[in-house]
């Protein structure tokens, strides 16, 4: 038995699965993909992640806004496996937003934005020959990748159906 499944119009038919319903709903999926539909998701995940925004999956004719969580794939030559939890985008910011209460500026944002602004005055000061690119290394943010507030954790292993979680050492648990 297989569960069918649409992420954002991608069809995908996942071997294994888990359903976990607690403050939100969260689906864990093993499907075999081809290298053109690894590529498709993998879009959908690096702009979700830089925009904050969430997709839509359809599972069984109900279609959920969903985020990624962790995603570990392994790589099979002419396929990739890819497990993937997907997890209920939470709608309590837009909500708030809609109805006009004071909302929270989250920290991972404020950071992205220290951190961009860091980087901008460092190149200012190394444009006017105040810094050198070695004193700018020496400041720490030379050769820094950029901060995404909901970056997805993506793991490559050997297999993913034989991958260890690491948070409680036993063998994957979906169907």
């Amino acid at each position: 038995m297989s569960l069918h499944l649409l992420i954002n119009e991608i069809p995908l038919q996942a071997y294994k699965w888990e359903e976990e319903q607690s403050d939100q709903y969260m689906l864990t999926i093993n499907v075999k993909l081809t290298r053109e539909e690894y590529r498709k998701l993998d879009k959908i995940r690096e702009y979700s992640a830089k925009n904050g925004e969430g997709f839509h999956v359809m599972i069984a004719d109900y279609v959920r806004p969903m985020r990624f969580g962790k995603i570990i794939y392994s790589d099979h030559g002419d396929f990739v496996k890819w497990r993937a939890t997907l997890v209920e985008k939470d709608r309590t910011k837009e909500l708030q937003k809609f109805y006009g209460k004071q909302e929270k500026e989250d920290l991972a944002d404020t950071v992205i934005k220290l951190k961009r602004a860091n980087e901008k005055l460092l190149a200012l000061l190394q444009d006017k020959a105040i810094l050198t690119s070695d004193e700018v290394k020496q400041a720490g943010l030379g050769d820094e990748t950029g901060l995404v507030a909901d970056e997805v954790d993506l793991f490559q292993v050997e297999d993913i159906d034989f991958y260890l979680d690491g948070t409680d050492n036993k063998q994957s648990g979906v169907h």
